[in-house]
């Protein structure tokens, strides 16, 4: 009879090792929302198309390069944008790095986790909320106590700080899940009648308020409608979370129209999104945990860095271990 593992969380590292994992395990992932990817995420609304959580992803490890340029040819994925400029109060200051790929998923962010799960067993509006000793394993239930499942083993994958509230206090990694610091981010989603020239495809931003601005438009598979998405600065969305929405929008308007000189205060469609754990601050240092005793692990971009990236090789190296395990289980 095959171990039975379950994977909370059906982002970039949930579905990673999930992949990894399903040719030696009966795996299950659990997934809180109606859609995959994390913060790997897209909006629709009013034909207007927003990619309102990660903007683009790099692959530098030969591993992962090889995925993203699978994901380009089978059409999950493409190239995004040709350069990052940097706008100021003094106008837009040209990107003078050197190129490297930048990709995005295809029709949106999500795409590209889309593609990667394909084959897996994912049930989606499905939140974890508990786990219980239950035999040799663990006993998964909901927010309203219904039954989930019992598993052999259980890897989280979601921020450190829902982790650390979902492990029990005997799991080894608690106090290393507790040094991790997230942060958050406010995201402004602009819907436009008329077409909008502004010069670039996307742009880092420089002001008290504000850190990035992409013209969803510019990417390949999207919406030709007129879409902007403006992200926060972190520092200032953790000051400001629990604000009122019509407060925050408004002040993060005004920075935009002081930045492009334009007012977008009345448009077709707007938007905010919260997001409170959006940036990895400090990372726990170490690939992955795991507690090889209770069967309990977890894994993330919070375990190495900030990128999509870290999240894959925090999840390639737990299934490492994993696979060792089952293939001497």
């Amino acid at each position: 009879m095959n171990t039975s593992i379950a994977i909370i969380g059906a982002g970039i590292a949930g579905i990673t090792l999930g992949r990894n994992l399903s040719a030696h395990a009966d795996v299950t992932v659990f997934e809180k929302s109606r859609g995959l990817g994390g913060r790997m995420a897209n909006r629709r609304r009013e034909g207007f198309s927003f990619d309102h959580g990660a903007q683009y992803f790099t692959a530098r490890s030969k591993a992962f390069k090889a995925a993203a340029e699978q994901a380009v040819a089978q059409g999950h994925a493409g190239i995004w944008p040709k350069a990052v400029h940097t706008l100021t109060t003094n106008g837009l200051v040209a990107d003078s790095r050197p190129t490297e790929p930048r990709y995005i998923g295809i029709p949106g962010m999500s795409g590209f986790a889309n593609g990667l799960a394909e084959g897996l067993e994912i049930r989606k509006e499905a939140s974890v909320a508990r786990l219980a000793p239950s035999g040799n394993g663990w006993a998964l239930s909901d927010n309203e106590d219904r039954h989930l499942g019992n598993f052999d083993l259980v890897i989280s994958t979601a921020p450190a700080p829902q982790t650390v509230r979902l492990m029990p206090e005997t799991f080894s990694a608690h106090a290393d899940l507790k040094t991790v610091k997230m942060s958050g981010c406010l995201t402004l989603m602009i819907g436009l009648d008329a077409q909008l020239d502004l010069g670039f495809e996307a742009a880092r931003i420089e002001d008290p308020l504000l850190s990035w601005i992409a013209i969803e438009a510019s990417k390949p598979g999207r919406s030709e409608k007129t879409a902007l998405t403006i992200h926060s600065r972190n520092d200032w969305a953790e000051a400001n979370l629990e604000r009122d929405r019509g407060e925050v929008q408004a002040e993060m308007l005004q920075s935009l129209k002081r930045l492009l000189g334009k007012n977008f205060s009345t448009p077709a469609w707007l938007d905010l999104h919260r997001w409170r754990y959006a940036n990895v601050e400090r990372p726990v240092g170490q690939p992955f945990l795991f507690d090889p005793a209770l069967g309990l692990g977890a894994c993330g971009d919070w375990c190495l860095g900030n990128r999509v990236e870290a999240a894959v090789e925090s999840a390639l190296a737990l299934s490492e271990i994993l696979i060792a395990r089952l293939q001497g289980a």
